[in-house]
């Protein structure tokens, strides 16, 4: 179903507001979570609004949380998010490395006691937003078995980079370090639809692309799970190393002791942490000649012949603005499932879908 977004939207502020979010940490969890459904990723907007519902519940994540500058230098600085909700802090770590790598040429920002964060491209759009190259990446529940492993150990550890460009769309990669995102692999089993490859591990040891297997309620956005979730191999399990080190070990929120933070619900240990880097491309060449050269590259790569079985080479973040155009215009395409949940959690918190700026 279609539902308009500034519908959405208010939806997204009034529950920011229910939760005790001062106008400015409204906007940024607001403005995040559709900023995901406006490129298409629902299980990290509409979908993924009643799991946030349930880490405030629990006491996980809050609004009004300081995020404090633990340590600093000129080009880096450890943040302490203090159970801050993650919208709120990771946004602000990407603020400073901004305010850094105006400085400095790069801005390297790691946050310890945050929570979920939603779509990392959000963070590396935000340094896009001021001419730079961003990149962020999050660790949270654990989900993740390693490879050749059966036990879960890490988060899905999503990656985003977001690279400007001229007049052609800018790259933005946006993607989860092991096989499958969570919400997609339960929507595959909601869907009873087999996975692309063994992306899942069960509770017997067995590797397989079946999502039923692991996932135990395929309503869930964060399912328990008999099982765990997997890389796409050796070398993505290097990625799912790669931002466990640069986030969760370099931010000190996992020493691989016992977990800080536990999501009792699922009965998982759960360790939230971002990274956000802003590199000021003016500092290594002219800006329009970057722009340039990134404009060809995407022309070039994008305009070759196919191979069998492809209608084109289709680069990361191609479309976005197409998609998001239609959003606007049209409405978001949501499933219905997604809608009566938010339609439910409206209804229980009573939520005031009046703009207070408005009202």
């Amino acid at each position: 179903m279609r539902v308009p977004v500034e519908d959405l939207h208010q939806i997204y502020k009034a529950f920011a507001r229910s939760r005790g979010a001062d106008e400015a940490e409204t906007a940024l969890f607001a403005d995040g979570l559709l900023r995901a459904d406006l490129r298409g990723h629902h299980t990290q907007g509409a979908g993924l609004l009643p799991y946030l519902d349930g880490l405030f519940d629990e006491g996980i994540m809050h609004f009004g949380r300081p995020t404090a500058i633990v340590r600093e230098t000129s080009a880096t600085a450890l943040l302490d998010g203090h159970g801050g909700a993650g919208h709120v802090v990771a946004a602000r770590a990407m603020d400073i490395a901004i305010s850094k790598a105006r400085d400095s040429g790069i801005g390297f920002v790691t946050a310890k006691r945050s929570s979920d964060c939603g779509m990392a491209a959000n963070y590396a759009l935000q340094a896009l937003d001021h001419g730079m190259i961003g990149i962020a990446m999050s660790t949270g529940p654990i989900l993740v078995a390693p490879w050749g492993g059966r036990e879960a150990q890490f988060c899905t550890n999503p990656l985003a980079l977001a690279v400007p460009a001229g007049t052609e769309e800018p790259i933005v990669i946006d993607m989860a370090t092991s096989a499958g995102s969570m919400g997609a692999v339960v929507l595959a089993a909601r869907d009873g639809r087999m996975l692309p490859g063994l992306d899942v591990v069960d509770a017997d040891g067995r590797y397989t692309n079946d999502p039923l297997r692991v996932i135990l309620n395929v309503m869930d956005r964060e399912s328990r799970m008999s099982g765990a979730l997997l890389p796409a191999g050796p070398k993505m399990f290097g990625m799912v190393l790669f931002v466990e080190i640069l986030s969760a070990l370099l931010s000190g929120e996992r020493d691989w002791g016992d977990a800080t933070v536990s999501d009792s619900t699922r009965g998982r240990a759960a360790f939230y942490s971002q990274t956000c880097i802003a590199i000021d491309v003016a500092c290594f060449q002219d800006t329009e000649t970057f722009a340039a050269t990134a404009d060809r590259m995407i022309r070039t790569l994008s305009s070759m012949t196919p191979a069998e079985g492809f209608s084109a080479v289709r680069l990361h973040g191609a479309g976005a603005r197409a998609k998001e155009s239609e959003y606007r215009d049209k409405g978001i395409l949501l499933r219905d499932e997604e809608w009566e949940m938010i339609r439910a959690l409206v209804q229980r918190h009573g939520l005031d879908l009046r703009d207070s700026a408005n009202s």
